[in-house]
């Protein structure tokens, strides 16, 4: 006999199964999703070895008409990408952290999409954050990649910054960055201002530095950072393994019910933990936008791990 969980992840499956083979008409809606301010933020070795990217900015629907609940948005990520965030913004500036999927476009990039939660009127906008890590390829001691942005819609105005990392030498962008500043923590910021993009126009930059290792910036624990969740294979293992023998099959449910029933948090503590979940990306956002030291984001860290704790 089915039980309710069974069904409702069969549901869940069948509906993906659908999503994937049927054309999605709602990705039509989704061109008058435009750009209006957008940033792009490049910091190689940042808090990582690898090169963490943010896209952080507003869509507005520039058509008549709303756009309805469940269009999807989409952005292109290098293939090898590691999501941290794949957010919208409330109005209070919170993150609303979204499944997503990617799908393979080929030439080491992926197109990483989610849904709307809310119907978008004429003129309204849509904030959105996406985090996400990469490994650049770039050799130590002469360092070089190049960065390169494509958009999926018009935008307005792009902001591109490339943040040096702390211990680079030498460090040079092609084309050259007329508008280089240092921000609160002391490094580099090289700004590119661009307008009136379309979806068929990339923009690349080259970036090349001298530092012998790969040690980042800031020696900081990523928490705090929840991952999206993927869809891209939701359930599939269990659907897929071979049927076995009955008494093991009762042994397995009965065991995992125990394990289930023993380790599950009341709806309070549940409730707890997600506060202390969205506190801690506030937090980790108020570090990479240099609102607080490294040492304060630490200490915010570890009081919220107390009282998780508790």
């Amino acid at each position: 006999m089915l039980t309710r969980k069974k069904i409702s992840v069969i549901t869940l499956v069948f509906s993906l199964f659908l999503v994937l083979l049927m054309p999605n008409i709602s990705l039509a809606e989704a061109n008058s999703l435009n750009a209006q301010n957008f940033n792009v933020y490049v910091k190689p070795e940042y808090d990582d070895p690898q090169t963490l990217v943010i896209y952080k900015g507003d869509f507005v629907n520039s058509g008549d008409e709303i756009i309805k609940k469940g269009t999807p948005i989409s952005f292109i990520i290098p293939e090898d990408a590691k999501i941290g965030m794949a957010c919208e913004l409330n109005v209070q500036g919170g993150h609303e952290c979204q499944p997503y999927t990617t799908k393979e476009l080929g030439d080491n990039k992926v197109q990483l999409s989610w849904k709307i939660t809310k119907d978008i009127a004429p003129n309204q906008k849509y904030p959105i954050f996406l985090e996400f890590y990469y490994d650049n390829k770039a050799v130590a001691p002469n360092k070089s990649f190049d960065y390169t942005f494509i958009p999926t819609s018009s935008i307005d105005i792009l902001k591109l910054w490339i943040i040096a990392p702390k211990a680079a030498t030498n460090f040079m962008t092609n084309p050259a960055s007329l508008n280089v500043t240092q921000d609160k923590e002391g490094l580099a910021n090289y700004l590119y201002t661009y307008n009136n993009l379309t979806s068929d126009t990339p923009v690349n930059v080259n970036v090349s530095y001298v530092k012998s290792d790969n040690k980042p910036t800031f020696d900081t624990p990523q928490v705090g950072a929840k991952t999206s969740p993927s869809l891209s294979g939701a359930g599939e293992n269990w659907l897929t393994k071979p049927a076995v023998i009955i008494p093991t099959i009762l042994a397995i449910v009965t065991i995992g019910f125990l394990v289930i029933y023993a380790l599950r948090k009341p709806q309070s503590q549940l409730v707890s933990n997600n506060k202390l979940d969205k506190e801690k990306r506030r937090i980790r956002q108020m570090f990479l936008d240099g609102e607080i030291s490294e040492d304060t984001y630490k200490q915010h860290i570890e009081d919220l791990e107390e009282k998780l704790n508790r």
